[in-house]
């Protein structure tokens, strides 16, 4: 069973058409992902959807490859290939020097990842916080304070880390087909 329809740019209404347009603007994408596209049929939710991911990810004090690298440990956690590939995508963009093989490795004890010690210490919170956001002690709260993370990038990463796993359930649940880039990086 097909769980969701795509709303490409030529059928959307102006208000969606807002959002796709902005998107590309600020992206420099050719054309909006599937997850916009599925979301498309209704301005009001693409537009929530579009803000809070905007707000996440493109602003803010943390830099940006963090944030896809947070949402990437997320999304692996959960078993959510869309996520995962879309922002490894995303990911690799923002630091060529990496490779798909590193982010999947990024928090081997053995991991070799070029990566500044904050940012390691970031990515183990995300992981914790995917697998059980209720068992997160204050001790890792207060390593992320030693790491130099101020109470408001906390705040920031907990904002990228519930991103993460709202699109987890969107994109798992209606089991969306990965966008063709992001299909060649998980094949290759």
């Amino acid at each position: 069973m097909k769980r969701y329809t795509l709303t490409p740019y030529e059928q959307a209404c102006p208000g969606t058409r807002e959002v796709y347009d902005e998107f590309l603007r600020l992206s420099g994408a050719a054309e909006p992902p599937v997850w916009m596209l599925s979301l498309g049929h209704n301005p009001t939710l693409i537009k929530a959807y579009w803000e809070k991911t905007r707000g996440c990810l493109l602003e803010g004090e943390l830099p940006h490859v963090l944030k896809e690298m947070t949402v990437f440990v997320v999304s692996r956690v959960n078993g959510a290939e869309y996520c995962s590939a879309c922002h490894a995508h995303s990911a690799l963009q923002l630091d060529p020097t990496l490779s798909y093989h590193d982010l999947v490795t990024i928090l081997d004890p053995d991991s070799a990842v070029p990566l500044p010690p904050s940012h390691r210490v970031a990515l183990q919170f995300a992981d914790k916080m995917a697998r059980d956001a209720n068992g997160v002690s204050d001790a890792e709260f207060q390593a992320l304070a030693d790491a130099g993370f101020s109470d408001s990038e906390v705040k920031e990463l907990l904002s990228v880390i519930d991103l993460a796993m709202m699109f987890n359930c969107y994109t798992s649940g209606l089991r969306l087909p990965l966008d063709p880039q992001y299909k060649a990086l998980v094949d290759g």
